[in-house]
């Protein structure tokens, strides 16, 4: 009779540290998954970030440069000579700096990615070198002819801003 008990013993014994074993790894490797699971989403809500950062600047820099397209107003309420190229003058300076801000946000909006929102700030920054351009040949052309092409460009910069921010926030959407 003792020697079926220390067989049961032993029997028992073994299979407690046999479960131990199997349910420590069981742990273990579920500890690692959720870690792996924990540190993915930390990134993608990161880069999820880095983009709508990306974004919001792209966007505000496509704004103010629209502001400073939009003041063209300004030289319409001046008279035509010295006071309207000197309004004209200020506009190409400030439209400049604009264009900077904007340049300076695509390349960081293709960057972030993904590829469809990349590809519309690229676009969006043609636009804005074309209509910029098309401001600093209103002082020097017929201005008619290229108030009409500046206007042209400026509907086609602001269809393009719209464009931008609908796959902007495309990209952004969750779920």
């Amino acid at each position: 009779m003792g020697d079926s008990n220390w067989w049961i013993g032993l029997i028992t014994g073994a299979t407690a540290v046999v479960a131990s074993w199997v349910a420590g790894r069981g742990a273990t490797r579920s500890a690692r998954v959720q870690a792996e699971v924990t540190a993915h989403a930390a990134q993608v809500a990161e880069a999820r970030s880095r983009r709508r950062d990306a974004y919001r600047e792209m966007s505000a820099a496509a704004h103010g440069l629209s502001e400073v397209f939009w003041r063209i107003e300004e030289a319409d309420a001046v008279p035509p000579g010295e006071p309207r190229a000197a309004v004209l003058a200020q506009l190409r300076t400030d439209g400049r700096a604009a264009l900077n801000e904007v340049t300076r946000a695509s390349r960081e909006v293709v960057l972030e990615g993904p590829a469809p929102v990349a590809g519309a700030a690229q676009t969006l920054r043609l636009r804005a070198i074309t209509t910029s351009r098309l401001l600093t040949r209103l002082a020097t052309g017929d201005e008619d002819a290229e108030r009409a092409r500046f206007d042209a460009a400026y509907r086609d910069f602001r269809e393009e801003h719209l464009t931008f921010l609908e796959l902007a926030r495309a990209a952004l959407d969750v779920g």
